[in-house]
């Protein structure tokens, strides 16, 4: 089982504000990310999966040939928002801003 921390309304807004490509949708924070194609779209979700695997935290998604969605929250924890949550939505952020960078 993963180590987090639950998360007040505060710190989520707080944590949301250096992430602007992500929301609350209650339960969940959820983002949206459309890339150049549905080749970039794949190879993003395998990028996403490599990391959620090495922090033993995965996401829920949806794929629409280049469009990608992502909304997720702790269900161990309840179906609470943690730190663990943002994190990941950190690194698919960081991810997105790579794929969105190549030529």
């Amino acid at each position: 089982m993963a180590h987090y921390k639950i998360l007040g309304d505060d710190e989520i807004r707080s944590a949301l504000a250096g992430l602007p490509d992500w929301s609350v949708e209650a339960p969940n924070i959820a983002a949206t990310f459309t890339l150049k194609t549905f080749r970039d779209a794949i190879a993003f979700i395998v990028e996403v999966a490599i990391e959620a695997e090495v922090m033993n935290h995965h996401p829920e998604f949806k794929n629409s040939y280049n469009i990608v969605s992502f909304s997720f929250c702790t269900h161990d924890a309840g179906m609470k928002i943690t730190d663990l949550d943002i994190e990941t939505a950190r690194k698919i952020s960081a991810l997105a801003r790579r794929f969105e960078a190549m030529p």
